[in-house]
């Protein structure tokens, strides 16, 4: 039997213990304020660029950074600013410059970003079953008050935010937290949900079931190399499985 088919009789049996959701991009809809933060940005610098490559680039820095404090993101940012091919020949500077307005414009626009399609429909009907719990490179306070807007708190027996996280994904250790809620626990009962690489990694390492959801940044065939047990469209794609 496959992984996919094996992971998806688990489902279907609800013999999983618990589900962990990433927030951006797999439950809260970013893509398209993120593609807005960039074309404002770079539209009022007269930069012209390849957006699906720099929506890629910005958005995986996005996922690493939005939890660090101002002066880390400032110390490091010379080889932050590497990873953005886009910006590459300007100066290192200018490059802060633009960043930061991007980065500016990108948390203005998340207070109001949705969630996405079936979220809380899939939310709902798993609950019943499932223990569920969030794991994210956002704030903590961020992700309830959006949670608690939306009424789908209710639902989730742990968030952890970086500011509850021992370390960052693609680390297996970001993954701990929920795993200590229990004091017998086995691997192979729970179930790692995101649209990042660095969601499949880190519940690859930690010996969790994955879905990779192409929902977010993330392409589908740059998900498909890193190898999730199951690769899905959207939530509202899971939800049908279900």
């Amino acid at each position: 039997m496959s992984r996919a088919n094996e992971l998806n009789n688990r489902l279907l049996s609800h013999s999983l213990k618990g589900i962990i959701f990433d927030f951006d991009g797999t439950l809260l809809d970013i893509r398209e304020i993120l593609e807005k933060s960039i074309e404002e940005v770079l539209a009022d610098q007269n930069i012209n660029v390849d957006m699906e490559t720099t929506i890629q680039e910005i958005g995986a820095l996005l996922e690493t950074i939005q939890g660090f404090p101002l002066p880390k993101i400032l110390l490091e940012s010379y080889e932050i600013f590497k990873h953005i091919t886009s910006l590459n020949t300007l100066s290192y500077f200018k490059q802060l410059r633009i960043a930061v307005k991007i980065f500016s414009k990108y948390l203005e626009y998340s207070k109001d970003a949705p969630l996405l399609p079936g979220v809380k429909s899939l939310l709902k009907k798993i609950a019943k079953d499932f223990d569920l719990f969030i794991v994210s490179h956002n704030k903590t306070e961020t992700i309830m008050e959006h949670l608690e807007n939306e009424d789908i708190a209710k639902y989730f027996k742990g968030v952890y935010g970086s500011d509850k996280i021992p370390v960052q994904k693609p680390d297996p250790l970001a993954l701990q937290p929920p795993l200590e809620t229990y004091e017998r626990r086995k691997r192979e009962e729970f179930l790692m949900i995101g649209d990042m690489p660095s969601d499949i990694i880190a519940g690859h390492d930690a010996g969790l079931w994955t879905i990779g959801v192409a929902s977010g940044v993330s392409k589908k065939e740059i998900l498909l190399g890193y190898e999730p047990d199951l690769l899905i469209n959207s939530l509202e794609e899971l939800l049908e499985m279900l």
